[in-house]
């Protein structure tokens, strides 16, 4: 890099001057601010020494104790067990269950609830384990409660259930309807009425259809209902044998006369392909055969098109 070269790196235009003017401005302003928001706006100071001997008299003095008192004295007090199921109030109070949790308890009952072992007392709300320890000594459920089966008691047999089939159609009295039969309907010619009788097409699929063929220009064969939004699998079995398509009202395109936008509304086109077919016919003349375009469109998108395409009189 020589001198001159050097000169021009640091020349500005005046453009650029004023914009650096500017930039040294505002860092001017904000280090101005900077050092004196201070100044201008001081930080309150708060006394906390108050605060700070209470908090030291609160970890100075000892934690209080909790008042066991009553606790050991209901243990004490309390000789005996208790079935769950069958647990009064008073004898949940004598031995130290809390009011809450008695109370639910004594719902639990009344609404038909059964405790088959003692730690089926752990799902009360509120029940917890170091509790249910303290109350596991109390608990217990009678053997009596308990049906046991000895083994010279033979078991309890329940009836079989025997399965029956028998066709629908020779009971008597019994009349089944009959597997409903449509007509073939033009799926060109077709009007909503029409579409909407036959099996699992509503009125939005049928809407649906005509539009889509309003697109085409016309269906060639029934699979292509397939294309449509809604119209799946099952529901093209239940309906398709009901539908046929004739290709001779079709309408075709005149691919050599029509411009980008006619081209691109078709659905099988696209207005991307419809400027490369628009652009290579400019270039290079109209098309005679329908391989020319097939440097636009894959095998088989050019052969689900070619019954649309017209070159006139090809």
């Amino acid at each position: 890099m020589n001198f001159k070269q050097l000169r021009e790196f640091f020349i500005f235009t005046r453009k650029e001057r004023n914009g650096l003017l500017v930039l040294v401005f505002i860092l001017f302003i904000t280090i101005c601010l900077d050092v004196s928001l201070p100044y201008i706006l001081p930080v309150k100071e708060y006394d906390v020494s108050k605060w700070k001997e209470e908090t030291a008299k609160f970890y100075a003095a000892s934690p209080p104790k909790a008042d066991t008192s009553r606790q050991d004295q209901i243990k004490e007090d309390f000789k005996g067990e208790i079935d769950p199921n069958k647990a009064r109030q008073v004898d949940l109070e004598k031995m130290g269950v809390p009011a809450g949790i008695t109370a639910n308890w004594i719902k639990y009952l009344q609404k038909g609830g059964r405790f088959k072992k003692k730690k089926e007392v752990l799902k009360l709300y509120g029940m917890t384990t170091e509790l249910y320890r303290r109350l596991e000594k109390f608990l217990v459920l009678p053997e009596n409660d308990v049906v046991l089966r000895t083994k010279t008691e033979p078991p309890e047999t329940s009836p079989k259930r025997v399965s029956v089939f028998v066709r629908r159609d020779t009971m008597p009295g019994k009349r089944y309807p009959v597997k409903k039969q449509y007509s073939v309907v033009a799926l060109n010619e077709a009007d909503s009425a029409q579409l909407e009788a036959l099996p699992g097409i509503g009125s939005v699929l049928a809407s649906r259809i005509i539009k889509y063929r309003k697109l085409l220009g016309g269906f060639y064969e029934v699979e292509q209902l397939k294309e449509i939004y809604g119209m799946t699998e099952e529901l093209w079995m239940r309906c398709s044998p009901w539908l046929s398509a004739d290709s001779t009202g079709m309408k075709k395109l005149e691919i050599n006369f029509l411009s980008v936008t006619e081209l691109g509304r078709h659905p099988y086109i696209g207005f991307s392909h419809a400027k490369k077919m628009v652009r290579q016919r400019d270039s290079k003349g109209k098309f005679t055969e329908k391989s020319d375009l097939a440097f636009c469109f894959s095998e088989d998108s050019l052969h689900r098109l070619l019954p649309y395409l017209s070159m006139g009189g090809n």
